[in-house]
Formats: structure tokens, C-alpha cells, sequence
């Protein structure tokens, strides 16, 4: 696990195409930096007591079971990466944090990675689901993972990894994020066709934990094919796979702050910065948030 000092890239549209919608201060006209260091990132996060993000790398097709997925160890600042920090898995998709250990959604596997050496704790494998997708944690060290071919919501609670909320509930599943007494749950759309897109857009779902019951933000209702959701401050960011639009939601209202290439996948965020992993450009993209 060598690590790599690499100098930011400076300057917007020099690996992507990015186009700036309406905004009235300007956020996402140019990027804080960039790297093409990767294959197929899908996911990252950031562990809000280090210098680190943890970037997810399919390397390959998405539900090929190949061994050649890993992760990567990336400063925030963008100028030093350790590429290959995890290797052997197989197509690596959603990352969370808690009390010191990252969590890997890897196809039926669920992995528990230590911070600290990097080194594999426990797997938990669910033979019945199709595409474990994101993964998010609770202040109490639950875990949530979607699986987004497969359908419905998977809990990690006293060591045992079960389904939370079934597919019947919600068939397609992406991005989670946990907060405050709930969780939010970015879904894909239904009427998967071949390509991914869907007869029908997503929404986002909000869901108390005491009934398990589906509520759609008005917001988020039939937004897009959605996959990353971040907060910051008073305002949501969710990602479009399909279109690579970012939405903001914000004050009942809801906009596309920033258009870039197909593959803008499971966001992330940290201290004001937002981190987009560009799944179809081998790259990662770091935008100042207003």
C-alpha cells in the first residue's frame, strides 16, 4: 500500500464535459480538483475524523464477480492517493463509516474493512440478493445496504445482516443516507429496462424506522434515475446516474445546479466539499458547496 503524491487538477472540462445551469452564485462553475486515477469509481466517502476518502472501483463489469474490484485511499485536497488500498473484491459499489470501520457493499457480499490497517474484518454474504448498492450508517452503529437489482433494504444490527424492507416495497433501491430518527432512501425508478433507464423516474423516499413506511419528499418525487444523496447545511444533493445531472433540493424547491457525462454515480460529502466519482470517466471530482 504505497502512496502516491499526485498534483490536483485544476481547471473544469479537461477529462469531462461539464455545463453549468442557472445559479445564483456561480458554485459549480469550475472544480476544486480533479484525478483519472481510477476504473469505474462508484462510490465515495469521506471519514470525517481523518484526511481520507475511500473511493470504490468496480474494474469491470457491474455484476461481474472478477476479484479485480478495489478501493482506493485519496487526501482530501486531492494530492495524495494510495489506488489499490483494498484489493481481491469483486464489483465494489457503496462505502459507509462507522465507529472505525468502512462498509463495502460488494454484489451479495456485505465487507467490514478497519480503518486503521486496512485489512478485512468480516463479510457478510446474503445468497438471495442481486446487487448490494449503498450503504449507510445510524449514530448507533446500525448499517443499511440497498440492493438495487434485486429490490428492498438489508440491516446490519448485533452482527446479523437481514432484510429491513422488502422488495415489494421498493424495487429499485440506490442511495441511502441516514439522519436525524431517519432514513432517506434515493431510488432508481421502476421499469428497468436493459440500458438502466426506467419507464418511470425515481424518487426520494423518507423512512421512519417504526413502520418501515415509504414516504416521497414532494421535492424528490419521480426525479430521476437516482443514486448518491448528501446533505449539506440545509440543503439535499442527489446525483442522476443516467442524465449525470446534480439536483439540489432546496426550500420546497428543486433544480439542476450541475450537468456532466452519464455515470454520475454515489456522491459524497465532507466540510463544504462535494465529492463525485465519475463512473463512466475514470475520475473523481471535488466541488466547493455554497
Amino acid at each position: 500500500m504505497n502512496s502516491t503524491l499526485i498534483a490536483p487538477v485544476i481547471g473544469a472540462g479537461l477529462l469531462m464535459n461539464v455545463s453549468l445551469c442557472a445559479f445564483a452564485d456561480n458554485s459549480f462553475s469550475q472544480p476544486l480538483w480533479q484525478l483519472n486515477q481510477f476504473d469505474q469509481p462508484e462510490s465515495v466517502v469521506a471519514d470525517p475524523d481523518s484526511q481520507w476518502l475511500y473511493v470504490s472501483n468496480i474494474n469491470g463489469a457491474p455484476t461481474e464477480l472478477n476479484g479485480k474490484g478495489y478501493i482506493s485511499q485519496v487526501s482530501k485536497t486531492g494530492e495524495q492517493l494510495t489506488r489499490h488500498w483494498v484489493t481481491g473484491l469483486d464489483a465494489p459499489k457503496g462505502l459507509a463509516i462507522s465507529k472505525g470501520k468502512l462498509y463495502a457493499a460488494d454484489m451479495q457480499t456485505l465487507h467490514v474493512i478497519s480503518l486503521s490497517t486496512g485489512s478485512l474484518l468480516q463479510s457478510y454474504t446474503l445468497p438471495d440478493a442481486k446487487m448490494l448498492n449503498d450503504v449507510t450508517a445510524g449514530p448507533d452503529g446500525t448499517v443499511y445496504v440497498s440492493d438495487m437489482l434485486g429490490g428492498g433494504v438489508y440491516r446490519l444490527r448485533d452482527n446479523r445482516l437481514s432484510l429491513w424492507i422488502t422488495p415489494e416495497s421498493i424495487s429499485h433501491p440506490n442511495g441511502l443516507l441516514w439522519e436525524d430518527d431517519h432514513l432517506l432512501i434515493a431510488d432508481w425508478g421502476t421499469g428497468m429496462k436493459a440500458d438502466f433507464t426506467t419507464g418511470t423516474p425515481g424518487s426520494l423516499y423518507q423512512v421512519s424506522p417504526s413502520d418501515k413506511a415509504l414516504k416521497p419528499l414532494s421535492t424528490g418525487y419521480q426525479l430521476g434515475n437516482l443514486d448518491g444523496v448528501v446533505r449539506h447545511k440545509d440543503t439535499l444533493y442527489i446525483s442522476d446516474w443516467i442524465s449525470g445531472e446534480l439536483y439540489q433540493l432546496r426550500d420546497n424547491q428543486r433544480r439542476i445546479v450541475l450537468s456532466t457525462n452519464p455515470g454520475l454515480a454515489d456522491i459524497g460529502a465532507d466540510a463544504g466539499t462535494l465529492y463525485a466519482p465519475m463512473m463512466m470517466d475514470n475520475t473523481l471530482v471535488a466541488w466547493q458547496l455554497p
